[in-house]
Formats: structure tokens, C-alpha cells, sequence
């Protein structure tokens, strides 16, 4: 009795004992394992409970590359912290992941970490049918239709930006250049010019910050431990909720003013299927979303694109002839700010869409896309047993040689050409997801993106320095996004000036 006594009131004693008595349950969940599950796949040295993480958390599209290509089934098991982690690669496998049916593969419990920064009754934190809905919205005010609107309020932000912070000429970290770029852009044109006006006066800036840092990807296994970064998340979201009710009920004060065309009266004057309209903490939840998820996506793409392109004197000239060719002159300094782009005319950009393609293969910025298995499924004559996650690996499903051959992690924008196209293989490419899923801002991000770094090719030359100018930087696991590390994202800059003849 005393030793148990003893054993209670000693917490690390406690700590050890529960972690035994979770690794002994591994070890006999894997002797008596059903044959009929995917393969399990696992390196030395495993510890049981922990499993693979230390391999996963070290390296993890090469671990996931070495289990594809050990197994050859196309689906394979790993256990990471407890959790039973399926993977399906390959075009039938993520054919699979993406066409099931949401009540068998749940999102929503697969992402309940995301409650912390959207707040409750949005996105995975409703009924299905209603999270459906709010996708909807998305995709509605997201569209290139709606595009066409921002366009001048794009280039308008990456003009004042430029010149603001870096003048004309001087050395900066590109990541965090358009990060603070694709942040203003979004508050521009998503968020409204009211908003956009208070963004650094107010510290909207300072507790946007706060929201970014709540994404911790710990969060994804343990969404219930402490976060050090609820607090001030939780602070954020307030005061975002605030600032956006008090602008709602001013444009709903004055009906006769001209009506604002950004996504917030996208969302306004939206209604469920019922009638009823969004609630501003809904408003709110899905503001946050869009913000978060274009900002990052776009920055972090724009960058590993311009990490690959100055580094492939090919590719970079052909997009700057590109450039001229859409103004119709031989001479850049006819392309200088203010001239601007139409819609028509990023339409015409194909190069640069392919190259944006194939940056996107290389790096998608999710690196997996999860489910919660609530309905066992069947594949390939394996059994994806209920309370499996099932995952799809952009990040390493993109570089396998079944789905692009043997020259995968080759920067070959060529892949994407009209004569290869029809090459690519079913979801083979899916740096936005698929299904209903798939991302509803991508063409938002996709056009922004060409239309600002177009923009910056256009006004600066530029080259990386340091580490960057001598090789490619590597990827950055600690966060959400997938980003380039910024010791490797160094440019320095000089403003193009037109020339005297």
C-alpha cells in the first residue's frame, strides 16, 4: 500500500507509468494486428506509443517517400504519438481520399485544433451541411469574377508597399517582404478599406500575429494540451470580432452609400439555406480563415517560386519576356509603375502559370491533408479500420516517380506545358486538395500572386544573397505552412529606372 502511495504522489513516477503501460498496448496492438489492414511501416530505432516521430519529425517527406516505395502498396500504416496514421498515395489513392463521402472520412475532428483560432461554429466546428455552406461563401467571393474587382487594389498595395519599406535600393528577407505584403493585400481586398485603415493604428497587425502563432502543428495530435498562445488568440479574435461588428452596423447605418466590393459584404449579404443570415462571430471565424490561409500560402509559394527562378536563368528570362510581350514592347522600362495590368492581361501570363504549377508541386504548402475515419473503408483489398486517420502527402506524394518520374524533384515548369498536360496523372497534382475541400481561395491566391510578383519584376532587380544565392532553402516543418527558412530568403534589391534616351 505504501508503494502505491508512493508512486502517487511522485508525478514523474506517474508520467512513467502511464508511458509504459502505453507502449506495452502498442506492442501488442501490433502482435495481434488484423491482416487484412495496409502494411505497417516503421524504421529502427521505434519506440513503442511514440512510434515513427522521431524519423517523421526529422525528415518527414523522406520518410514517407522510403514507406511508399518499401511497401509498393499504395497505402501503408504509421504510428505517431499513439495515433494510427494511414497514408494513400498515388493517383488511385488520393482518388480515394478525396471522393469519399464526408460521413465516412470526418475533416472536421481530423482539424479541431483550428477552434482555438476561428472560434466556435465555424468551418470544422459545425454540422456538416453548414460547413458546407460556409465553403460555399468562400468559394463565391473568392472567384476569378470577383477578382477583377481587387485588381487595382492589388497592384495599389504592392506599389505603396515597395516604396515604402524598401525604397530603391538595400537588402531584405523576401519571405518576410511579401509576407507583410500578402497580409495588406488581403486586409485590402478582403477585409475592407475600413479595416485596412485601422490595420496598424489599431494593433490589428500585433494580434493578427497572435492568430498565426496559434497554429502549432503539436496541436493536430493533442488539440486539448495547453497552448501558450490561446490566450492572446483568444484576445485577438475579440477584438478582429469587434472591429468587424462596428463596421457591419456602420454599412448597415448608411444603405445609400455605395456598396463596398470585398469579401466582407460578400459575407453580409449571405444567407444560409434557411434564410438566416451569418452572425458577425461567424463573420468573423471565416474572415480569419480566408485572412490566415491566403497570407500564408501566398507568401511562402512566392517565394520558394522566386527561389527556383533565380536559379534557372532560363526560366527567369522566359517569364521576363513574358512581361514584355503582355505590354507589347521590347523595353522594360515601359512596364515601370504606374503602368498596370488588366485581367486579361494576368490571363495571358502562361508561363508564369506553369512555373507557379510546378513551384507548387515542388512545394505545396501543406505538407498532408488529414481525415478521422469514421466508417471503415476498403482499398485495394485493405481495410482502413474506424478510428484510423487516413492522410494524403502533397509534399511527398508530388515527388514520387509513379506520379512524375524519375526527375520529380527537378524544377521542369515544362510538366504543366500544353503538350505534357495530359500527362499528369489523375490527382496527381493537389497543392489545393480535392473534392469538396478543395481550397476555395485558390484562384484568389493564384492571381494575387501573379499580379504582385509581376509587379516586382517588373519595378526591381534583384538576387539573393548569402545562403540563397548558393543553393535552394530547405523546408521548414516547425509550422503549419510549409516554408522556406528564411536565412536562405536574403534578396538584395535595386529599383529598375527608365532609361534616358
Amino acid at each position: 500500500m505504501d508503494a502505491i502511495l508512493d508512486l502517487l504522489s511522485d508525478p514523474r513516477r506517474i508520467a512513467a507509468a502511464a508511458f509504459v503501460a502505453l507502449a506495452v498496448k502498442s506492442l501488442l496492438d501490433r502482435l495481434t494486428r488484423p491482416k487484412d489492414l495496409p502494411p505497417f511501416y516503421s524504421e529502427t530505432p521505434y519506440i513503442p506509443w511514440l512510434g515513427s516521430i522521431v524519423q517523421f519529425a526529422t525528415g518527414p517527406r523522406e520518410f514517407l517517400q522510403r514507406a511508399a516505395l518499401s511497401t509498393g502498396t499504395g497505402c501503408f500504416t504509421v504510428q505517431l504519438f499513439g495515433k494510427q496514421m494511414t497514408f494513400l498515395t498515388g493517383s488511385d489513392g488520393h482518388a480515394h481520399f478525396f471522393k469519399a463521402r464526408e460521413n465516412q472520412f470526418d475533416i472536421r475532428e481530423a482539424y479541431a485544433m483550428t477552434v482555438i483560432t476561428f472560434g466556435p461554429g465555424v468551418c470544422y466546428d459545425c454540422p456538416q451541411s453548414k460547413m458546407a455552406q460556409q465553403f460555399a461563401f468562400f468559394k463565391n467571393g473568392l472567384s476569378d469574377e470577383c477578382f477583377v474587382r481587387y485588381m487595382d487594389l492589388v497592384q495599389e498595395e504592392a506599389a505603396s508597399f515597395f516604396e515604402s519599406e524598401w525604397g530603391d535600393e538595400g537588402e531584405a528577407c523576401l519571405l518576410e517582404s511579401l509576407s507583410d505584403l500578402f497580409t495588406l493585400t488581403s486586409s485590402r481586398c478582403l477585409l475592407g478599406d475600413e479595416i485596412r485603415a485601422k490595420w496598424k493604428s489599431s494593433g490589428m497587425a500585433e494580434h493578427y500575429l497572435a492568430l498565426d502563432h496559434s497554429f502549432v502543428p503539436i496541436l493536430f495530435f493533442f488539440p486539448w494540451i495547453p497552448n501558450p498562445h490561446r490566450n492572446k488568440c483568444v484576445t485577438a479574435r475579440k477584438l478582429f470580432e469587434k472591429m468587424f461588428k462596428e463596421t457591419i452596423e456602420e454599412r448597415r447605418k448608411n444603405p445609400s452609400k455605395e456598396k463596398s466590393n470585398d469579401f466582407l459584404q460578400v459575407l453580409m449579404e449571405a444567407k444560409y439555406r434557411d434564410g438566416t443570415a451569418l452572425t458577425v462571430t461567424e463573420i468573423t471565424g471565416i474572415m480569419i480563415g480566408v485572412l490566415l490561409g491566403g497570407q500564408h500560402t501566398s507568401n511562402v509559394t512566392g517565394t520558394w517560386l522566386m527561389s527556383h527562378l533565380f536559379k534557372s536563368k532560363e526560366w527567369m528570362d522566359e517569364i521576363m519576356d513574358e512581361q514584355a510581350r503582355i505590354f507589347s514592347t521590347e523595353n522594360l522600362d515601359e512596364t515601370l509603375h504606374p503602368a498596370k495590368l488588366s485581367f486579361a492581361d494576368v490571363q495571358k501570363m502562361e508561363v508564369f502559370d506553369k512555373a507557379l504549377s510546378e513551384a507548387l508541386r515542388l512545394h505545396p504548402p501543406f505538407f498532408q491533408l488529414s481525415r478521422a475515419v469514421k466508417i471503415p473503408s476498403k482499398f485495394k483489398g485493405y481495410n482502413i479500420p474506424e478510428g484510423h486517420i487516413v492522410n494524403v502527402s502533397p509534399g511527398a506524394s508530388h515527388r514520387l516517380p509513379d506520379l512524375w518520374g524519375d526527375d520529380a524533384d527537378s524544377f521542369d515548369p515544362d510538366r504543366f506545358s500544353p503538350e505534357r498536360k495530359n500527362d499528369i496523372k489523375p490527382y496527381g497534382w493537389i497543392p489545393f486538395g480535392g473534392g469538396m475541400h478543395q481550397c476555395g481561395g485558390r484562384k484568389f491566391a493564384w492571381n494575387s500572386l501573379k499580379v504582385s510578383l509581376s509587379w516586382l519584376l517588373r519595378n526591381y532587380e534583384l538576387e539573393f544573397v548569402g545562403k540563397g544565392a548558393e543553393e535552394l532553402p530547405k523546408e521548414d516543418y516547425t509550422t503549419m505552412v510549409v516554408a522556406p527558412t528564411s536565412s536562405h530568403t536574403r534578396v538584395r534589391y535595386r529599383r529598375r529606372k527608365p532609361s534616358r534616351n
